[in-house]
């Protein structure tokens, strides 16, 4: 016995567009707005950098390298250029403890001072080792999930679905076919109760 779709293939494909579409347009629609409706983001190291002078006395967020730590300065370009000396006093909120070195990845908001200073209100450390562990976790769920559906689903072309796996069966199974049992060699042998005599 067979069940079937109650709004066939057609709809499933109809419906399956329009979820795509709709992600897709979220996307779009989720990029272009501000993060508040009521606030613009202040001007990053992309913007600031190439005019620094049009920045001066306002609130700015500046990512980069730490190429100097007393006084700390960082570095926006991963060559090293487009440095800021990062300024900081006791009420400079930091995510962590202690002192940075080089190399750490920082990004600091604060007001653009002048053209080489930035007054820190905070400052948020990315740990590069907590980094890679969190992509490698990741990575390694994702291939655990991808294996196990791999395993336990397949899709199905003509009714355009995923569909369980037919298990396979283990060796000591035995399956009664017309009154025959089959064996583990594949050979087939009277039933129980069904003697050749």
């Amino acid at each position: 016995m067979t069940s079937r779709e109650p709004f066939g293939q057609g709809v499933r494909l109809l419906g399956i567009v329009l979820l795509l579409a709709a992600i897709g347009g979220l996307v779009i629609w989720t990029g272009a707005s501000p993060v508040e409706p009521m606030e613009q983001e202040p001007p990053n190291d992309v913007e600031v950098e190439p005019d620094r002078a049009s920045y001066v006395g306002e609130s700015v967020i500046l990512g980069g390298e730490v190429v100097e730590t007393d006084p700390l300065v960082i570095a926006t370009e991963a060559s090293g250029y487009g440095r800021f000396t990062v300024s900081e006093d006791g009420d400079t909120d930091r995510n962590v403890d202690g002192d940075l070195e080089p190399d750490d990845w920082v990004t600091t908001y604060g007001t653009l001072e002048d053209e080489e200073t930035l007054a820190a209100e905070r400052i948020t450390v990315q740990n590069s080792g907590e980094t890679r562990y969190m992509m490698l976790v990741s990575l390694v769920g994702g291939l655990f999930v991808v294996g196990r559906v791999l395993r336990d689903w397949r899709f199905d072309l003509g009714r355009l679905a995923f569909v369980p796996r037919e298990r396979a069966r283990s060796r000591g199974d035995s399956r009664s076919e017309g009154g025959r049992a089959r064996t583990d060699d594949g050979l087939e042998a009277p039933a129980r109760g069904d003697r050749g005599d």
